[in-house]
């Protein structure tokens, strides 16, 4: 039997479990650094009298930063160094009270509430142009301010347990805390696709449900660490008596041996500091009824598989309001529109329509970047007309992302990059819409036509259009073209990646016959 399901080293493990999932130092720092530019910004620009963090705050939170640095350097040493479980459990506590405080004091709207400085900044300085990565920080810190606080409740012994619908409670915390940690663990390397989600009613505790398949996603991101582009799709289905939950990645894989490791009880976790989520995992799926399993080939990627019970035949209840309201998702893109009302789609113009292709390859060309390259995003309807189309090339200083150029349809359209491969050859990057829902909006589809495979025709033959734009208003046909999903979009492709533009604009659409 484990020794970690009961007494003093099950508390232990609780700890460890819930440092594991909070990896919170990074984030803290894009904090600081963020004020840091932002002071220097508002200097720059000879802004005043916001109520804004001081130098003096900065010098503060870089020292609170710093101790709880120590005190994870101490847990630690702790748990490495085989300490006795009561000692273990206090360093680890005391490191999480640490993480609550700084969090809150993160939270406050002296730090958090920056959209009053963003509107008086001009477009091109620094910090507005790393809002939205900003927003993914505060977001991510939220949530682990919330998930202490929960956890703090277990310990209290109170009442945790909810009715939730899975598929409402997927999609909400994968949109607004999931999303901004895979942008920014992964530099944007790495895209996260959200597939079919079925209503379904579960009881149990939401929080470490959350934690469970959050495991799964941070699982997938690590083994894409070595690719240039990876892709994370989440998939939720009923079938008969359970919800079928399902994490795919096509990173790494794992050895038949690993993921043996992985499914077999581990007598004791005495000295473990990492490599602890797929024990938070099954002890999770074990608390909610259900079972897990793991299918994985090396060097192709790994596809997790959570099937649990559901309560069959139950009314789906209210969605329950997010913790972290108003640094979600569509809070901040309603703040944003409500300072800048120009923020709002335009019409394509026809010199746009005939020169998009030549813009992404002058953007390429034109990136004063480390690593240049530019950024796109494009919608073209199946009529043939450019619906939307941004673009904007790499800059020294801004990391841009798909939400810096249409704030509120960066879901819905096709998103691409052209940069350097490894050999330092130009490759474009194509990625297909991340909201289902969102891209069936934009082409207004009525809804009892919407569906996965009408979703995945639409992209199959908008990939094409795009192709076809792109080589006919001046890219050149020869570049080499990645395209995430592939197999989902093109099974029939064979041949490997990257393979010349030409080659995907040479497809048929599935209206030629």
């Amino acid at each position: 039997m484990s020794d970690h399901t009961q007494g003093i080293k099950k508390d232990v493990a609780e700890v460890k479990f819930l440092v594991h999932d909070l990896r919170v130092e990074r984030f803290i720092d894009e904090v600081i650094h963020f004020h840091v530019g932002l002071d220097t910004d508002l200097e720059l620009y000879g802004i005043k009298d916001l109520d804004l963090p001081t130098g003096k705050d900065l010098l503060a939170l870089r020292a609170r930063a710093a101790k709880l640095r120590t005190a994870y350097n101490e847990y630690g040493d702790a748990v490495r160094g085989f300490a006795d479980p009561s000692v273990v459990l206090a360093v680890g506590n005391e490191y999480i009270r640490s993480i609550h405080s700084l969090c809150e004091l993160i939270l406050h709207p002296l730090w958090s509430h920056i959209e009053e400085a963003m509107a008086l900044l001009p477009g091109e300085s620094r910090t507005v142009r790393s809002r939205s990565h900003y927003r993914n920080t505060i977001r991510w810190l939220c949530g682990v301010y919330y998930r202490i606080e929960h956890f703090w409740a277990e310990l209290r012994d109170e009442d945790v347990s909810e009715v939730f619908d899975v598929a409402g409670d997927i999609e909400d915390y994968v949109r607004n805390v999931v999303y901004g940690y895979v942008t920014e663990k992964s530099s944007a390397r790495v895209e996260l696709e959200v597939g079919s989600l079925d209503p379904a009613v579960v009881s149990g505790n939401r929080f470490r449900f959350r934690r469970m398949y959050f495991n799964l996603i941070m699982n997938a991101v690590d083994a894409m660490a070595d690719k240039k582009l990876g892709l994370i799709r989440i998939d939720e289905r009923t079938d008969g008596d359970e919800i079928v939950l399902t994490v795919r990645d096509d990173g790494s894989g794992m050895t038949p041996d690993k993921v043996r490791q992985l499914l077999t009880d581990r007598e004791t976790l005495d000295g473990e500091l990492h490599s602890l989520g797929f024990v938070f995992v099954r002890q999770t799926v074990a608390d909610f009824g259900g079972r897990v399993s793991i299918d994985s080939e090396l060097g192709e990627g790994t596809t997790v598989t959570v099937r649990l019970p559901y309560m069959k035949g139950a009314a789906i209840p209210p969605r329950r309001g997010s913790f972290c309201k108003e640094y979600d998702i569509a809070s901040v893109e309603e703040e944003r529109a409500a300072t800048h009302p120009s923020v709002k789609p335009v019409p394509v113009g026809r010199d746009t329509e005939g020169t998009c292709g030549y813009e992404i390859y002058s953007d390429y060309k034109q990136s004063d970047s480390e690593f240049p390259g530019c950024i796109f995003a494009i919608a073209i309807a199946e009529d043939g007309r450019l619906e939307l189309f941004s673009h904007k090339p790499y800059e020294r200083f801004w990391n841009i992302g798909h939400e810096d150029l249409l704030p509120m349809f960066y879901e819905a359209t096709v998103r691409g990059r052209l940069e350097d491969d490894d050999d330092h050859n130009p490759v474009v990057i194509l990625k297909g819409p991340q909201s289902i829902t969102e891209y069936f909006d934009l082409k207004e589809i009525p809804a009892d036509d919407r569906g996965a495979e009408e979703f995945t025709r639409m992209v199959h033959d908008e990939l094409i259009r795009i192709a076809r734009r792109l080589i006919g208003t001046g890219l050149p046909a020869a570049l080499e073209v990645q395209v995430a999903g592939l197999s989902k979009f093109f099974p029939e492709v064979t041949e490997p990646e990257p393979f010349p533009l030409a080659t995907l604009a040479g497809r048929r659409l599935t209206t030629e016959g």
